[in-house]
């Protein structure tokens, strides 16, 4: 390799990683979805774009989470916590951004998420400074239910801005008076993914879309309890479950 073609490679590589950089930071809705090689490895079972899309929200959140409480458990400087957060934030932006495309319903994963990671960093932020003063153990009773309150009111604003009490389902089986429907993971209805069976009613035909009622149960979330509304479209199984024209 003479020195010119070398010189030519290094810049290559300069350039490919300065485009990456300005990708991560300046990100823009991608066309294609993302490959999840290895999130495939550790789920076996077949999921769709946007329950691999959850799933990495969620691990990002959860190991966002574990390395806080290790920074505090070994009395890091809290810097290090800001530090952790300018590696986690944009990172989240990056994910979002470049897949909304992808998620069923963009809006309340960009809002919960950006909302319950902000409130994470203040919480263990303030604690940091609150147990650098050393004070009474009171101070951390009442800094632990003012965490609550904020939580609280978190939840409370997030269910009256995004939340429902419908989903949306495809039907997969029909047997008899019962149908089972696959339902994506649905932050806004409260919903996990997974297939459930409800009663039948007229019009289904395995790859409907349909909505469904969902309701509230104490410690469980909220689960699909019957059909409201059958679509007049085909999906293919595990795919997208936005509606296309209504049933009369």
């Amino acid at each position: 390799m003479d020195v010119e073609e070398f010189l030519y490679r290094v810049g290559e590589l300069v350039e490919s990683g300065i485009d990456r950089l300005r990708d991560f930071f300046m990100p823009s809705p991608s066309e294609r979805p993302p490959d999840f090689r290895y999130l495939r490895r550790l789920f076996k079972k077949p999921l769709t774009v946007h329950e691999y899309l959850s799933l990495r929200l969620q691990m990002a959140f959860t190991g966002y989470l574990i390395l806080n409480f290790i920074l505090l458990l070994i009395r890091a400087d809290p810097l290090w916590l800001v530090g952790l957060a300018v590696v986690y934030f944009p990172f989240l932006r990056y994910t979002l951004i470049k897949n909304r495309n992808f998620f069923v319903e963009y809006e309340p994963y960009r809002f919960f998420y950006y909302g319950i990671s902000a409130i994470l960093l203040g919480v263990f932020l303030g604690y940091a400074l609150i147990r650098g003063k050393a004070p009474e153990a009171y101070y951390y009773y009442a800094y632990l239910l003012f965490v609550l309150v904020v939580v609280l009111v978190f939840r409370w604003y997030f269910k009256s801005k995004y939340g429902r009490d419908y989903t949306y389902g495809i039907v997969e089986e029909i047997k008899g008076d019962l149908v089972r429907i696959f339902v994506h993971d649905d932050m806004a209805a409260n919903v996990k993914p997974g297939h459930y069976w409800v009663d039948a009613v007229g019009d289904l035909e395995v790859g409907r879309v349909v909505k469904l009622l969902v309701e509230d149960r104490t410690f469980r979330g909220a689960v699909p309890v019957r059909i409201i509304e059958v679509y007049l479209t085909d999906q293919s199984s595990q795919s997208s479950t936005e509606p296309k024209k209504e049933t009369e």
